[in-house]
């Protein structure tokens, strides 16, 4: 399965095409998603959708769409933000007829990146839309889409996608599995993933310090093996973030996310209060927050350490 069959087998893509074949389609959809990978290619899915009236079968119109050759659908920013100049040419371009189909289309990627002037100028096209022209738009922060640009389109907030679901689509991936797991319902993080071959090796590192770590003598150990894992500081504390999620839900009774380490974690539950993994999150939090703003990563990590460490034995 590939990322065209894992967005027609959503819940959100069987409604927008029901909306399209009823003719109730709105004429600006403002998509929102954490992943802009998967909000970018369910945009290109709604155009194909719309282009052919709700049939998302393939064909001209669709191989045209996907592969950013079709006349009538024109994609924005043309660098990596959208900007006023971009605005101001979308609003003339839509008065401009379609030439090779009956409808024309714009999708602007990450709205929420461009500065409000750039949305300003669009906030009367989205209301006034020329005839048979459609406007999609993807953000990550619905909170830095200005609420009049919100006001004007019809709001989807696309849902994750579940893990069995991108497991079918990395299933030749040795590591597909875990990649599913560790993604965490979004598409982008998952095609990222399952491009490295260091992700076990990153997960069980990790897993160890809430399974293996034990004194503060062992801080400097764990540090050091985990900051040899260059670039890798984001995944590290995601993975954390979710094995913690998972040791709430065992202490719950409930299915958690990574079965295959169900034992490792089970044996070690009764070390941690449920106040010490909300504590401890609270310590991740601001760890992200001093990386943020630049501060060192070794010493970072070493103080995140220390602080699972104190949290774990404090709330005891």
């Amino acid at each position: 399965m590939d990322l065209s069959g894992v967005i027609k087998k959503s819940q959100d893509f069987e409604l927008i095409k029901n909306e399209i074949k009823s003719g109730k389609i709105a004429k600006s959809t403002l998509l929102f998603s954490k992943d802009n990978i998967y909000s970018f290619e369910f945009a290109k899915q709604i155009a194909c959708l719309i282009l052919n009236d709700g049939n998302d079968e393939e064909n001209a119109n669709t191989i045209k769409v996907l592969s950013y050759s079709h006349p009538d659908v024109k994609f924005y920013p043309s660098k990596e933000k959208l900007i006023v100049a971009d605005s101001e040419e979308i609003v003339m371009e839509s008065f401009v007829k379609p030439i090779f189909s009956h409808k024309k289309i714009f999708i602007i990627k990450n709205i929420d990146f461009s500065m409000d002037s750039a949305q300003n100028k669009l906030l009367k096209i989205l209301e006034e839309p020329p005839e048979n022209v459609y406007f999609i738009l993807t953000a990550a922060s619905e909170n830095l889409v200005l609420p009049t640009i919100k006001s004007r389109c019809n709001k989807v907030e696309l849902k994750k996608v579940p893990t069995k679901t991108i497991e079918e689509m990395l299933a030749l991936n040795p590591s597909g599995k875990l990649v599913a797991q560790v993604s965490d319902g979004l598409i982008g993080k998952a095609i990222e993933l399952s491009q490295r071959g260091d992700l076990k090796e990153i997960f069980e590192d990790t897993l160890s310090v809430i399974t293996n770590m034990k004194s503060s003598k062992q801080v400097l150990v764990f540090s050091n093996k985990l900051m040899a894992r260059k670039g890798s500081f984001n995944l590290i504390i995601e993975i954390l973030s979710l094995l913690l999620e998972d040791m709430l839900l065992l202490k719950a009774s409930k299915d958690i996310r990574f079965v295959t380490y169900r034992e490792q974690l089970k044996n070690v539950l009764n070390e941690y209060s449920v106040q010490a993994i909300v504590e401890i999150q609270k310590s991740i939090n601001k760890a992200c927050k001093e990386v943020f703003y630049n501060a060192n990563l070794n010493i970072v990590l070493e103080n995140l350490l220390l602080n699972i460490l104190e949290d774990k034995y404090i709330c005891r």
